[in-house]
C-alpha cells in the first residue's frame, strides 16, 4: 500500500515524516521528490528518509542536469513505485510548482 504526502514547503518535511512514522510508515521506506536533485538529497538527509535512486554521475551528467529538467527519470521513479499514471502526473505538476512529494510504501 502506498502512501503520498505533498508538502508545501521545506520546514514542514520533519512533520509529515514524522506523521506518516506514526501511521505506520518506516523511515527506510519514504522517499521524497523535490525539484532539484541537490535539494532532494539535502531534504532527505535531514529527514532521515530516501532520495528516491539518485543516481550516481560524473562531472559531465553533473553540469548538463543544472541546464535540463530531471522530470522524466522521476516520472519513471514514481511509476516504479507503483503510482497510477494519473497519480504520478499530479505529483509531478506538484513537484514542478516547487512542492516537495512523499511516497511511503507500506508492503
Amino acid at each position: 500500500m502506498l502512501e503520498t504526502r505533498i508538502v508545501r514547503d521545506m520546514t514542514s518535511v520533519d512533520h509529515e515524516v514524522n506523521g506518516m512514522v506514526s501511521g505506520g510508515c518506516v523511515n527506510e521506506h519514504i522517499y521524497l521528490f523535490a525539484r532539484d536533485e541537490e535539494l532532494t538529497v539535502r531534504l532527505a538527509a535531514e529527514a532521515g528518509v530516501q532520495p528516491y535512486r539518485i543516481t550516481e554521475k560524473g562531472l559531465w551528467e553533473s553540469l548538463m542536469s543544472k541546464f535540463t529538467k530531471n522530470s522524466d527519470d522521476r516520472i519513471e521513479q514514481l511509476e516504479s513505485l507503483g503510482l497510477t499514471k494519473e497519480m504520478v502526473e499530479s505529483l509531478e505538476g506538484e513537484i514542478q510548482a516547487g512542492k516537495i512529494v512523499l511516497v511511503c510504501d507500506k508492503s
